[in-house]
């Protein structure tokens, strides 16, 4: 009897720590689209082989100046671009850690998770307001499907990255932990190259230079025990890491240090903020509520939906308005805050009909 009682009492102190994982994630996820939505406000030049915009260069033809509002806005963007995605997908590294798939199980479960929306929301939401708009002009019928092998500077590409990260982490996880470090390190390297050279044609979504940040994620308990070890899971460091963070960041702005953007962008920045916003979402599972979960479980629809709005706004103000619109503070606010707000509610929208009406893979 007192076996069987220990054995409950141990299985409920793993759903309770499971639980309280679980929590920890959906607290990440929440936290980490509202930097997406915020990272995609600013954009007002896009250039890419595929398919561009250029209000920043209309600006300029027409000498209308920044105005300071964008400017401090841009300097947040880049300032979270220094970290968000690969975070985002050291997320999936954490979940992929709670539950071993075989291969079969793994690519059907993720083609259907991850491809399914990737190829329905471009061809009948992402592509057909970027044409709208103008993003399009001059690109050809292929160039324009082309982009989805090379989805530079396009928001789905996480989730055609995404795929083959999984791909890749399930092969490397069945060696031992020396070689998986041997395997991923060389994937990083690669995958840093390929993006600095060929920055315009990130092939798939480079998922050789993110899977580290998903393995990351997966050895989220060394990581964790790491810090422990060394004394640095805690409230102090968690604080300090994102202040030391926006000092370097500051300094790269106000100086042009040579390698100093790249050691932030590819390791200070996701390394530092991992740590710190692992350790606040452990730390508010205490203070979560019901509606945590139905907040991030209108993560991914947001992530879906939200973005091509940016483009249909850009638009709608530069007809309506003018050029000059864009450079006055009032007008650089108004627009801001209005990517941010009126794209979010549409996705919320668009994701709670989904949700309704039980249309699967797509929110």
């Amino acid at each position: 009897m007192k076996i069987m009682e220990n054995n409950i009492l141990l299985t409920d102190r793993q759903t309770d720590r499971q639980t309280d994982r679980q929590t920890s994630y959906d607290w990440l996820r929440v936290v980490l689209v509202i930097l997406v939505v915020i990272g995609h406000a600013t954009y007002l030049d896009i250039k890419t082989p595929f398919g561009s915009i250029y209000y920043a260069t209309l600006m300029q033809e027409n000498g209308v100046d920044t105005s300071w509002f964008y400017k401090l806005a841009n300097a947040l963007t880049g300032f979270i671009y220094s970290f968000h995605m690969p975070i985002f997908i050291a997320l999936s590294g954490c979940l992929f850690a709670l539950k071993r798939y075989d291969l079969r199980s793994l690519v059907s479960k993720k083609f259907k998770r991850l491809l399914i929306p990737f190829f329905v929301v471009w061809l009948a939401w992402n592509l057909p307001i970027k044409y709208f708009t103008g993003y399009y002009n001059n690109v050809s019928e292929s160039g324009m499907f082309l982009q989805m092998i090379f989805p530079s500077c396009v928001y789905l590409w996480y989730l055609e990255c995404l795929f083959f990260v999984f791909l890749l982490a399930q092969f490397i996880t069945r060696f031992k932990s020396t070689v998986q470090l041997v395997l991923i390190v060389c994937c990083w390297l690669v995958g840093v190259a390929l993006y600095k050279r060929f920055s315009d044609y990130h092939f798939l979504g480079d998922p050789v230079y993110y899977v580290v940040w998903f393995y990351l994620g997966y050895r989220e308990k060394d990581v964790i025990a790491l810090c422990k070890k060394f004394k640095l899971w805690n409230t102090a460091t968690a604080l300090v890491l994102p202040l030391l963070l926006v000092c370097i960041f500051c300094i790269g702005q106000l100086i042009e240090i040579k390698g100093l953007s790249t050691l932030l962008n590819f390791i200070l920045g996701p390394l530092y903020m991992f740590v710190s916003l692992s350790y606040f979402s452990r730390l508010f599972t205490k203070h979560s509520s019901k509606y945590l979960k139905t907040c991030s479980d209108y993560g991914l629809g947001v992530y879906l939906y939200a973005e091509p709005i940016n483009y249909l706004l850009l638009y709608i103000f530069f007809e309506k308005c003018g050029i000059t619109f864009f450079g006055e503070e009032s007008g650089a606010a108004t627009i801001y805050f209005s990517r941010i707000i009126v794209s979010t509610v549409i996705a919320i929208v668009i994701t709670y009909l989904l949700r309704f009406f039980n249309i699967k893979y797509l929110h």
